[in-house]
């Protein structure tokens, strides 16, 4: 018997005797994002009270997981509009029900029960009070007034309507039961050995309904039951070979069950219970009717030779299943007829009275009438769940005033501090109080917003750690946080860095506000070791152990990351540590890690030679084959390729896998001292910074004077350090000052003070936005010049709050939240509905819009990203969107279509339509023919081209169309084992774990030492040598616990009992060759 968990994981397996039930694993399968809705066989519903005759292979069925909604989930300190949207309606999956009286019962996927009466709405039965987690209902039976339930721990529940919570059935603990069935006041209850209990509850009118034990059935010598039922002259139970058996409790002095006459090949696996007589299903699909008194069956026979593949009975009438999912009525002594209008394809249906409940091939319950003439109704479907009522919501603490529009409720957000806020809802759905709690970030002001020479104060949140630094006052737009060193300490704990709620901060900001940033903690768990079990086992080896690694919960995150527009792609990150991290191409050092080898996940940037020990990066840049970083004492950095002195220490060519220090422009041949910034920015073979007074310098190569030096020195000759970009070639007293900068391919931009937009550099297809394109061989434009959205008006000034330059296109973002492009536009990377010739210049910025035919759709951002023929931004609610070429899936929404306009970016591959779910996030970075982002809760996330391990998963060489987490951090990965100096041998990655299994290798009694060889990333470790595994000499057998017992050795033989005439020689048979099911 397997069980395939559908999601990736290896299945389970489980040994079950032929004719004997199967029992589902202990605990329901878990899978983040989705609702487990039950075991399916073949696409449909399986119930467990179904004998299991050949090998099965169960599959788990999911649902997409939904729940309370914010829209939008961040906003600005006041005058946001948030709208609660409650989950869909998710119902339940059925996978059989029952009758009894005027009730119905019914049993879910997951192990849930529902009841409800004919005309009624189902509600759902509780657990049993001090339930273990994960304990759920695997059957459920009605009675006439009390109903019961086998439990996940295979002890038997009742309830009734006065009492409605279940309690446990007053039997033997050490009782486990398989199976159970009702009949008017009694219950009958088959355990894992085979034996029948028969429960009777008290009369009617009495206070007491539970059922007591009133007797045990065993069937002769080693014969099992697997089912029972009883009507009311008798109980028929059903052994595993599929034998019927008839008992009779009130017949004086004969208290043995009797085997029912029944042809050799005809095995029962099904029995329902009549007020005269049971109504039998054999294995092969054929109804028999057995009456009351009778020792032997009568066929019952379906029209046109049906076979039949479930049988219900509900006082003097039966309804029957076909395998065509058509049901019919039958009466003893009377033709069967329709009980459905033929439109749907059913599993099970019972009957009360007049009504039909039914259930389809979906899990889903429908009810119907049988009218006068004993024709069907038509079937509606039962709702088990009713729609969500809010009552009150609050925004940490304060109340927010509910109003109702269609399903969806909306309120205004009060004035709050920028920073995590929580909204905390109360509401009422299927006459049951919710509390949940959402989160909402209060946003920094926006760039466009924010007032020049302004001063914010910073304060620092330990949250229960060490003494909290001294709060920090910056200024706008030049300032930013300084990291406080050291850091903070808390015992038990590791801290993970300063966050904004779920989000490392970023130090390489500019600070708009107040802010308050908090600690963030993971709790070391003394738990949290290598483990290994068994660890005891046979001297001569091959025994199958488990290995288990530690889990990294540092909870450090990413705070900002990039990405090179190369085809030797690669990535770069900060992490909340304070290190940078690298990973992809590495051809020429770029990853800084000291080497040229691709890493396929996060490897750590080495820090500079001769930095302090409380040095921390604060930002990266990545460029064609060269990288930047900020440090946090303020000096720029450069690793990686050199060809045109784009590290700016001075010298050309060759390249440096590892950090180091940009030259001081007044002094470049003083390795001692270096150019300070507050930002850099990386284009393909020059790079640029901003000083704390906002002066520009560039370095690297300015054939097409992307160096905006103002000089005419437009060779391929190497520029090894920084130069001031000037506005005219009249002196230093004209450089251009700025509050950012970004390099593209071979062109610049900036935003000076006042939020004018620049640029300069090659200019061929109009990057540069001034209404003009260089010819060919006029591709130098050395001296900065604005950026007009009129090139007949000189006012007409682009004034930014970002900006963003591609290979040979640009984006900007206005002080409205517009975005503009302009530039190359062979690949519709501009977003402008269309696409031009290749060499087609477009030097006057297009507002880009989401319906390139209507001018008021405008996207709205926060921030855009220009890759090499493509482009990202995130909108004022968090939305993702891309645009432009789309190849290996670097726009992120599940295809390889080139999109005109934007289009969102999938949250993930389980999206599947245009509802959603789509990728919020905080940042997104667009380069070559990949892109990466973090998301609302902190992850990075990666997605198209990988085939440098640019996206940061272990899955080089292949694309991603969705965005997919890069492994961060770094979890052990282990490649081998050893026993003392013995390697373990079949060593096997368990499927969705970090676990592994491998064999042992023989080995003189006693204990060892394990030694686990892992890598973390693509790094290989110092092996762990913490285990011990105990080899136990020949004379015990290990089991579980690690305890033995001693083998005892003995001649002769047993004698054996008679072995009863009456089972035939089939069954003889398969008990010789012991038939079991995997």
């Amino acid at each position: 018997m397997r069980f395939d968990p559908a999601d990736g994981s290896k299945p389970t397996q489980a040994t079950v005797k032929t004719g004997n039930l199967a029992s589902p694993p202990q605990k329901n399968p878990q899978r983040e994002g989705f609702r487990f809705d039950g075991w399916t066989l073949d696409g449909q519903p399986f119930d467990f009270q179904t004998p299991i005759l050949q090998d099965t292979t169960l599959t788990a069925r999911w649902a997409k997981a939904t729940d309370w909604t914010l829209s939008p989930n961040h906003g600005p300190s006041s005058g946001a509009r948030l709208t609660l949207s409650p989950p869909n309606k998710q119902e339940p999956y059925y996978t059989s029900i029952h009758t009894a009286n005027s009730q119905f019962v019914g049993l879910t996927g997951d192990g849930n029960i529902y009841v409800w009466a004919q005309d009624g709405t189902p509600k759902q039965v509780a657990l049993p009070a001090q339930a273990p987690e994960g304990f759920h209902y695997l059957q459920a039976a009605a009675g006439s007034h009390w109903q019961a339930a086998l439990g996940s721990d295979q002890h038997i529940y009742t309830w009734t309507s006065q009492q409605p919570t279940p309690t446990i059935l007053d039997t033997d603990r050490n009782i486990r039961f398989t199976s159970i069935s009702t009949s008017s006041n009694r219950l009958l209850a088959v355990d894992q050995q085979g034996r029948v209990h028969n429960f009777q509850a008290s009369q009617a009118d009495s206070r007491n309904m539970k059922p007591t034990e009133h007797s045990t059935i065993s069937l002769p010598g080693q014969t099992q039951a697997t089912l029972a039922v009883a009507s009311p002259s008798r109980t028929l139970i059903v052994d595993a070979d599929g034998q019927a058996w008839s008992w009779k409790p009130d017949q004086a002095g004969n208290t043995k069950p009797s085997p029912i006459m029944q042809d050799q090949d005809v095995r029962i696996i099904q029995a329902a219970a009549l007020n005269q007589g049971l109504l039998l299903l054999d294995a092969d699909g054929h109804t028999w009717y057995l009456a009351d008194n009778a020792t032997s069956a009568k066929a019952v026979n379906l029209p046109e030779s049906t076979k039949a593949s479930r049988i219900s009975a509900s006082n003097d009438q039966a309804i029957i299943t076909d395998k065509d999912g058509r049901l019919w009525f039958w009466k003893s002594g009377e033709a069967p007829t329709r009980a459905d209008s033929g439109n749907q394809h059913y599993m099970q249906a019972v009957r009360i009275g007049n009504e039909i409940a039914a259930l389809d091939r979906q899990g889903s319950l429908y009810q119907w009438s049988i009218d006068a003439q004993g024709l069907p109704g038509k079937p509606a479907k039962i709702d088990s769940t009713t729609a969500p009522t809010l009552e009150s919501a609050s925004l940490d603490g304060q109340d927010l005033t509910l109003s109702k529009t269609g399903d969806a409720w909306q309120a205004d957000v009060p004035a709050h501090d920028p920073g995590p806020a929580v909204i905390t809802i109360t509401g009422r759905q299927d006459d049951k109080p919710f509390t949940k709690s959402l989160n909402y970030t209060v946003d920094q002001p926006l760039l466009r917003d924010a007032q020049q020479d302004s001063t914010h104060t910073i304060t620092f949140d330990t949250a229960g750690g060490s003494q909290a630094p001294q709060p920090q006052q910056v200024t706008y737009p030049f300032g930013r946080v300084q990291r406080p060193y050291p850091d903070p300490t808390r015992n038990g704990y590791e801290f993970g860095g300063w966050f904004i709620g779920k989000i490392a901060y970023d130090f390489s900001k500019p600070v708009t506000s107040n802010l308050t940033i908090s600690a963030k903690w993971t709790y070391k768990d003394p738990n949290n070791t290598w483990k290994i079990s068994p660890d005891k086992g046979s001297q001569l080896g091959g025994q199958q152990t488990t290995i288990t690694p530690p889990t990294d919960a540092s909870g450090v995150k990413f705070n900002q990351v990039n990405c090179s527009q190369s085809p030797d792609s690669f990535s770069l990150a900060v992490g909340s540590d304070g290190n940078a991290y690298a990973w992809g191409g590495n051809s020429y050092g770029q990853l800084g890690d000291g080497t040229t080898t691709n890493r396929t996940t996060p490897v750590k940037v080495k820090k500079p030679a001769g930095v302090s020990t409380d040095f921390n990066y604060m930002q990266v840049s990545a460029g064609w084959q060269h990288s930047l970083g900020l440090g946090s004492d303020g000096y720029v950095y450069a690793w990686g390729g050199n060809s045109y002195g784009q590290l700016g220490n001075n010298t050309s060519g060759s390249y440096s896998a590892v950090p180091v220090r940009v030259r001081d422009p007044a002094s470049p041949t003083d390795a001692s001292k270096g150019l300070k910034a507050i930002q850099v920015s990386a284009g393909y073979y020059h790079s640029l910074a901003v000083d704390k007074d906002g002066n520009i310098w560039a370095w690297g190569l300015n054939k097409n004077g992307q160096l905006g030096d103002n000089t005419n020195n437009f060779t391929e000759k190497a520029n090894p350090f920084p130069k001031r970009v000037q506005l005219d070639s009249t002196g230093a007293n004209t450089g251009l000052k700025a509050i950012q900068v970004s390099g593209g391919g071979y062109h610049s931009l900036a935003i000076d003070e006042d939020g004018n937009t620049w640029a300069w550099g090659y200019n061929y297809y109009g990057q540069l936005g001034n209404n003009t394109n260089s010819e060919i061989n006029d591709k130098a434009n050395p001296n900065p010049q604005k950026v007009l959205l009129n090139p007949t008006e000189a006012n007409t000034v682009l004034k930014a709050v970002q900006v963003s330059g591609g290979d040979s296109h640009s984006l900007a973002i206005d002080k409205n939240g517009n975005v503009w492009a302009w530039g190359w536009n062979r690949y519709a990377q501009l977003g402008t509905g269309n696409v031009t010739g290749q060499f087609v210049a477009n030097p006057v910025p297009k507002q880009v819009l989401l319906d390139p035919k209507v001018a008021s759709t405008g996207l709205k951002a926060v921030q855009v990203s220009a890759g090499s023929s493509h482009s990202l931004a995130i909108d004022e609610n968090g939305t993702t969107w891309a645009w432009g070429n789309n190849g290996d899936g670097r726009l992120g929404d599940n295809t390889t279509n080139l999109r005109l306009s934007p289009v969102k970016v999938a949250a993930s591959a389980q999206h599947t339509n245009s509802a959603g779910s789509w990728l919020n996030a905080m940042q997104v970075r667009a380069g070559w023919q990949h892109s990466l982002a973090i998301d609302m809760d902190g992850n990075a996330k990666a997605w198209g081209d990988n085939s440098n391990g640019q996206i940061g998963n272990t899955d080089a060489g292949s694309l991603s169309l969705v965005p997919t987490p890069v492994m961060f951090p770094l979890q052990p990965v282990i490649t081998a084992a050893k026993f003392d100096t013995s390697p373990g041998t079949n060593l096997t990655h368990v499927s969705n774990s970090r676990n592994v299994t491998v064999v042992t290798p023989a080995h003189e009694p006693g204990p060892v030492t394990v030694s686990v060889d892992y890598k973390l990333g693509d790094k290989v470790q110092k092996p762990d040598t913490s285990l011990t595994y105990t080899y136990k000499p020949l004379g015990v057998l290990p089991r579980a616990g690690g305890e033995g017992i001693l083998l005892a050795l003995a001649t002769g033989m047993t004698s054996m009992g008679a072995v009863l005439a009456s089972r035939r020689h089939r069954r003889e048979t398969q008990r010789f060759l012991h038939t079991s099911h995997e």
